[in-house]
């Protein structure tokens, strides 16, 4: 049997801009390392190919609080969960967005694992696809909604194989977040990432990103060699 294609994720989209004939938002979310900014990608790139509509990509991860500011409200190691995010500041992006407006986006820099003093600038588009962790709590600003999902055991090992990449990439490219890690012992090193990974990753998608599920139009699952498993439409609840 053929592995299901993403023809009938790109339909609901095309559908749904049909029927707006404006800016039509699309979330997608799913667990750490599910690979979110990939497909989000993707679907920018088949959109764009195959229908000719200007398509933008936007992470949450610009609307997280700083490390400053997590930190000064005891969120340093909620980083990721609901409560680390500006929502007021989601909600009015995605509100202007709804009706067309040019925004701007604050930047998150992953070689600090910060915000910086940056902004992106979003112009109008035809569709704008939301990607991150938690996006799915803004279900009701989405007019189609997307659930990535790996078994558990399988994120976890690409959020182990993530995280190697970016500290081994640090040997040689300085980044203030990873260098720390760069001469810690191999074991003590997976200890670490395994403990990120049981203290907020897997709290987090248990308590929050699972949960959302429901509210998709569209589940996709993985399998570990990244190939698409299924591709389930559902009415969301």
């Amino acid at each position: 049997m053929a592995a299901p294609n993403l023809d009938t994720v790109l339909s609901l989209i095309i559908e749904a801009h049909a029927i707006k004939g404006s800016t039509v938002v699309i979330g997608v979310t799913g667990g750490v390392a599910v690979g979110k900014s990939t497909f989000s990608s993707t679907i920018a790139t088949l959109l764009s190919e195959d229908t000719g509509l200007d398509v933008a990509v936007i992470a949450s991860d610009g609307f997280l609080h700083s490390n400053a500011a997590l930190a000064e409200k005891g969120l340093a190691d909620r980083k990721g969960f609901p409560e680390s995010y500006d929502t007021a500041a989601i909600t009015t992006f995605l509100d202007d967005v709804r009706s067309s407006k040019p925004v701007s986006v604050p930047v998150y820099d992953h070689h600090t694992y910060d915000i910086i003093d940056e902004v992106v600038e979003v112009p109008t588009v035809d569709v704008l696809i939301f990607e991150g962790v938690n996006a799915l709590q803004f279900h009701d600003h989405f007019d189609v909604s997307l659930y990535l999902h790996a078994d558990e055991p399988v994120m976890r090992e690409w959020f182990i194989q993530r995280t190697s990449t970016l500290r081994d990439a640090a040997r040689t490219d300085y980044s203030p977040f990873f260098d720390p890690w760069t001469d810690v012992p191999e074991d003590l090193f997976l200890e670490m990432v395994n403990g990120a990974w049981e203290l907020v990753n897997l709290p987090n998608l248990l308590e929050h990103i699972e949960p959302t599920r429901p509210l998709a139009h569209a589940v996709i699952e993985w399998e570990a060699d990244h190939a698409i498993r299924s591709i389930t439409i559902q009415e969301p609840t």
